[in-house]
């Protein structure tokens, strides 16, 4: 029993030893670090490589208000010669950090050796944390303090985020007839096809009023005509009854 403790507790020992401590600080200024910050900041560290296991996944919060965060028992290389690496995710609802990727390297020089040496390396979305071997001249990454921690900072104020949004607005608000009024060129579009549309009928209906409107005034020209005609006589006549 005392033999099985005793290996538990050498067991124990070593792996302590052999993980390290990832310590890191937000600078958020010319803002101050509010209850609100911690909430909505998060990092996460995730194990990349070549690995033959399970890999270290992490994520950490701020703990206290100078903006400190840190991940332990990270697993550090077991053998000489060794190197693990590490890639720290920086997030924030309320603003924009950068770096926003930082690859973290573990170096170990012997197996007898009981220190590492931590370097970290700044990277971006997009960018690979490991070049091609392919790559005949590949970009390097920019080598940043890892000690006695690396520092995250503030790129610029985030545009508000609509957490609450109406899921059933009005045909003005939402929907096809909401998208044609919000745009003035689907808007023109519209307009132009509806007129393209009722202006050969219109145009019918105002030809038709015309040609009645023409052949009514050729009928009644005759009528009108006679009509003063009539008129004319009767004048006459009675012009002649008041002679005699």
């Amino acid at each position: 029993m005392h033999l099985v403790a005793l290996i538990g507790l050498v067991l124990s020992i070593c792996t302590v030893s052999l993980s390290a401590t990832i310590e890191g600080k937000l600078d958020l200024s010319p803002f101050n670090i509010t209850r609100r910050s911690v909430i909505n900041t998060n990092f996460k560290l995730l194990q990349v490589g070549d690995l033959t296991g399970e890999p270290y996944v992490a994520a950490t919060k701020i703990y206290d208000n100078h903006g400190n965060f840190k991940f332990q028992d990270v697993p550090e290389p077991r053998d000489g010669n060794s190197t693990t690496f590490f890639v720290l995710q920086s997030s924030s609802l309320d603003f924009n950090l950068k770096p926003n990727r930082i690859l973290f390297r573990i170096d170990r020089s012997s197996p007898s050796n009981h220190t590492v040496e931590v370097k970290a390396y700044k990277n971006v979305f997009g960018k690979e944390n490991f070049a091609s071997p392919e790559i005949t001249h590949p970009e390097t990454l920019e080598e940043i303090g890892a000690k006695p921690f690396v520092s995250v900072s503030l790129v610029n104020k985030a545009p508000l985020r609509v957490y609450i949004q109406e899921r059933n607005g009005s045909l003005l608000k939402s929907g096809a007839i909401a998208n044609i009024l919000n745009s003035k060129f689907k808007l023109a579009a519209a307009i132009t096809a509806v007129f393209v549309l009722i202006a050969p009928s219109i145009i019918d209906k105002l030809d038709s009023a015309a040609v009645n409107t023409f052949l009514d005034d050729k009928l009644l020209q005759p009528q009108v005509q006679k009509q003063a005609d009539q008129q004319e006589v009767k004048s006459e006549l009675q012009q002649l009854d008041a002679k005699s």
